[in-house]
């Protein structure tokens, strides 16, 4: 620790700056490395060079968003041809189309795609999504499975399971909620056949929770057991996605959900989610076709299709 210390001292000065405006003196609480986190001056690659001149290999890749490294040609090139032009719009424009089509074209399961600004809100909009579609309310999640910070979803990520997983999460979001472990087909099927649920949501390969792989039959048997009850099957694949092979984990297990999560490599580096389907489930979000919002499921958010998240992504 004394090594890091005098290694550092760029680092804990700003440190010190950042402790007087943001709460543990960062934007999010994992990064809040003891003594004091180190601050990232520029990266490249595999690499990052901090505000002192250490250089670290980086393992982490922008939370595993950078599947290509940091700062990659394509990326940067796509990115700086935009810029001139814009950097949000608020309107329609051709990359948006562009990435979705590269999505269709890879993800069995998608047909259409609707953007979000973070895998959270992909989470949130393709629940509602599902609810919407089934006519039902309650969910079923794996024990220790991730999907964002969503409250319905910020439930049975942490041991023990069934507690509060923050404060100021009001209980009655999550009453609809429940979870078995995973790779428990036999838990999952006595979960579904007791309660009419309108989806199963699960990360095929468990990020979080440890990278989890799913037993041979396990994946098979969710979507026949989603078949047999109505239930729609959705993949987060936001750590998955493009990463397993260009189909994510359900082009990989030959597995296909009704619907996908997605984030992180899609965007190329930039905030960006996704939730994507069959036409018949996602034109439910369709203004034109339900102009009724108690039939239509309700979707916006000022930087869906963000123009430079999308050449980004599709850069990528």
């Amino acid at each position: 620790m004394s090594s890091y210390k005098e290694r550092t001292g760029k680092s804990k000065t700003l440190f010190e700056r950042a402790n007087r405006v943001l709460p543990a003196g960062v934007s999010y609480g994992i990064r809040a490395l003891p003594p004091y986190p180190f601050y990232i001056d520029h990266a490249k690659g595999v690499k990052l060079y901090d505000v002192d001149g250490n250089v670290y290999t980086d393992f982490w890749v922008g939370h595993g968003a950078l599947i290509l490294g940091h700062a990659p040609d394509p990326v940067i090139q796509a990115v700086q041809k935009q810029l001139p032009y814009g950097t949000h719009f608020g309107f329609s424009h051709e990359p948006e189309i562009r990435l979705a089509e590269q999505i269709v074209e890879y993800v069995p399961s998608a047909e259409m795609v609707r953007y979000t600004s973070s895998g959270t809100e992909a989470n949130m909009y393709g629940t509602r999504l599902a609810r919407a579609y089934t006519g039902r309310n309650k969910m079923l999640k794996i024990e220790g499975g991730w999907h964002g910070g969503y409250d319905s979803l910020h439930a049975y990520v942490s041991r023990p399971f069934g507690r509060l997983e923050s404060a100021g999460l009001n209980p009655k979001t999550t009453e609809d909620t429940y979870a078995v472990p995973y790779n428990d087909l036999e838990a999952a099927t006595e979960m579904a056949k007791e309660h009419a649920l309108a989806c199963i949501i699960l990360e095929p390969v468990m990020g979080a929770a440890g990278f989890l792989t799913p037993e041979p039959g396990y994946l098979e048997g969710l979507r026949e057991l989603c078949d047999e009850t109505d239930t729609l099957l959705i993949f987060d694949e936001v750590i998955t996605g493009f990463r397993l092979g260009m189909g994510g984990a359900q082009e990989y297990y030959g597995v296909t959900p009704d619907m996908t999560i997605m984030g992180k490599v899609i965007g190329g580096g930039f905030p960006v989610g996704a939730f994507c389907g069959s036409e018949e489930i996602m034109e439910l979000v369709d203004h034109n076709k339900y102009p009724d919002p108690e039939k239509r499921s309700a979707h916006g958010g000022t930087f869906t299709g963000n123009p430079i998240t999308m050449v980004a992504g599709s850069a990528t």
